[in-house]
């Protein structure tokens, strides 16, 4: 009599199917029993403190083995309770003071004579009034309280605090008449 050899091939195959069938069945088996859902029993026996009361009666190393909010809040269960934030007392907030209003200064009658370009530095030829020398301002110099803050090709933008003034080279002959 001959018997099968346990490395043959037959019996290889024979017990692989055998494997499979039985992960099989056992599965199916698992998928017909009722998984039960209800929320632990251990939850509800205790009365649960307030976090902040948690906090101040253990040590650090105890809040890490608190396995109490795990077992009343179950991360996969329908029945799962929302987090319960703990209101924290609110302090009274402080009258704030409005800051004084900034004193409108009046924007001076600034000319612009001329811009020029010597390299990479910009000037520009600012005077207040028409009978006043003019002066070779650069991005960031003042005059009279307000300071140079832009130089284009034909207009100059000048700051003083909140205000700011835009004084263009040539200015339009009739300020009545629309420019394009």
């Amino acid at each position: 009599m001959k018997f099968l050899h346990i490395n043959s091939a037959p019996v290889g195959y024979v017990s692989v199917l055998a494997l499979v069938i039985g992960f099989v069945l056992f599965n199916l088996a698992l998928s017909r029993i009722p998984v039960d859902i209800s929320p632990t029993e251990i939850a509800r026996e205790l009365p649960k403190p307030s976090s902040a009361e948690k906090l101040a009666s253990t040590r650090r190393t105890d809040i890490d083995f608190d396995v109490q909010d795990t077992l009343s809040r179950p991360v996969f269960s329908p029945t799962r309770r929302e987090f319960e934030q703990v209101a924290a007392p609110i302090a009274p907030q402080p009258e704030s003071i409005a800051p004084a209003p900034p004193v409108a200064v009046s924007i001076p009658a600034f000319r612009l004579q001329g811009i020029r370009k010597i390299g990479a530095d910009l000037s520009a030829l600012l005077s207040i009034s028409e009978g006043e020398q003019p002066r070779w301002l650069a991005v960031g110099d003042a005059l009279e309280g307000w300071t140079l803050e832009h130089i284009d090709i034909h207009d100059v933008a000048l700051r003083s605090g909140d205000q700011f003034a835009v004084v263009d080279l040539y200015p339009a002959e009739n300020q009545d008449v629309p420019q394009n």
